[in-house]
């Protein structure tokens, strides 16, 4: 199993260099901190990655774990 996980520090430039990486493309997992969030609170990505969110993720600005 290859996991790669990267902060993004909420950089719309930063996520889409990361989603277009060959280096990326090669990992099972890919697990994002502070992803770019849009102005529907949710985040981006191509058609070859699957997203999953806290079930939480519209009703609070901030989680803490």
């Amino acid at each position: 199993l290859k996991i790669w996980q990267q902060n993004l520090n909420a950089s719309l430039v930063a996520q889409e260099s990361l989603m277009n990486s060959p280096d990326v493309i090669q990992q099972d997992l890919l697990i994002i901190q502070e992803p770019h969030i849009n102005f529907l609170h949710n985040t981006c990505a191509s058609h070859h990655y699957h997203i999953l969110y806290l079930t939480h993720h519209l009703s609070q600005t901030q989680t803490c774990f």
